[in-house]
């Protein structure tokens, strides 16, 4: 197992890029930039740690720490992007490869994740690309998974699937179906589920990441949706336009 060192440089940009921005924006950058801060103190502790070599002779360790060290590489991108919209207020459309993005979740997911619940990620190779950023996707059904998760506390399974839907032979969305065998949550909880800070949870960050998909959905020119019965489980529909081309309509969904 390699143990090469990880160095996170979260800024890549000037501290003082956003200084003349609304206070609202120099806030939000203010307090990612002091996140960025402690992502780089975990990664020299991290590097501390895979130095141990009681550590490094234990594969199982060292898988943990990839995934902790992936991760941070994936906060520090969160970092830079999150301070990059606070200065420019916006960001360009990317197109994305969703089953790419899935595959990489999976991976980042399966070396740390509670052996009591399954993971099941269904997505075919050639869907066409999808009009959102990628990091906001990823984001968006990391979000879903770790909801789904702790909607199954006694475990279960967690679905991801993904199609095309397409009317005639122009694909012109692409649909994630995140899906558990949870508590599931009433019509109640249902309506107030993507309200800001609305939250089921005793404690910790709750009230923050169903609110986050649906704005990520929205600025994609997309749409979200839950389907789920109390005590049965939960489906969150994620639905993102799709860049228009052929496609065998056998291998998608159609539109009727």
């Amino acid at each position: 197992m390699s143990r090469a060192k990880i160095n996170i440089d979260v800024f890549d940009r000037p501290a003082d890029v956003v200084s003349d921005g609304p206070p609202t924006q120099l806030s939000t950058a203010g307090v990612v930039h002091d996140l960025g801060n402690l992502i780089q103190v975990a990664s020299s502790a991290l590097n501390r740690l895979a130095r141990d070599p009681s550590v490094s002779a234990t594969p199982a360790l060292m898988l943990a720490i990839a995934s902790a060290r992936t991760a941070l590489e994936r906060a520090g991108g969160l970092v830079r992007h999150t301070i990059s919209l606070a200065r420019d207020g916006h960001a360009e459309i990317e197109h994305t490869n969703v089953a790419a993005c899935l595959a990489e979740i999976e991976t980042f997911i399966r070396t740390t994740w509670d052996p009591n619940i399954g993971l099941e990620v269904r997505a075919r190779s050639d869907l066409p690309l999808a009009k959102c950023d990628r990091m906001d996707l990823q984001n968006a059904v990391l979000n879903l998974v770790f909801n789904a998760r702790d909607a199954m506390p006694n475990g279960g399974l967690i679905s991801i699937d993904a199609a095309a839907i397409v009317a005639g032979s122009k694909a012109t969305r692409i649909d994630l179906r995140v899906t558990d065998n949870g508590i599931g949550m009433s019509r109640e909880t249902i309506a107030c589920a993507f309200d800001p800070f609305f939250t089921t949870k005793g404690e910790g960050l709750g009230g923050v990441g169903l609110p986050m998909v649906k704005r990520f959905a929205e600025q994609s020119g997309g749409s979200v949706e839950i389907e789920s019965t109390l005590g049965s489980g939960t489906t969150v529909i994620l639905r993102l336009p799709a860049m228009r081309s052929d496609i065998d309509a056998t291998r998608s969904v159609n539109l009727l």
